[in-house]
């Protein structure tokens, strides 16, 4: 998430196509995200019924907010607008997977 500093020893794991929609639990669908931008994240659904509050089921984060994708092999945060950013805080480029 841009500009988040929390380091990822204290972040959860999630899981970027949400596993009770079938996504699976290895590591390309995997990131770490803290537990604030993992709460305000939106993925209440399936492809196409994201930002859409089905009735019977809880709202996971707040609407519009924007999702994890992974693209080129990099996790980034896919804004409403549509855009992609990766994580801007300096900290952020010093991680293993960026020294690969």
């Amino acid at each position: 998430w841009p500009d988040c500093n929390v380091p990822a020893d204290r972040c959860q794991v999630h899981h970027i196509d949400a596993h009770k929609y079938g996504g699976h639990t290895k590591p390309s669908n995997l990131t770490m995200l803290c537990k604030y931008h993992n709460g305000v994240n939106d993925d209440d659904g399936p492809d196409g019924q994201r930002n859409k509050h089905r009735p019977g089921k809880p709202k996971r984060g707040k609407p519009n907010r924007g999702r994890m994708r992974r693209h080129r092999g990099k996790v980034r945060l896919h804004t409403p607008g549509g855009k992609l950013v990766g994580n801007t805080h300096h900290v952020s480029s010093m991680g293993a997977m960026n020294l690969i």
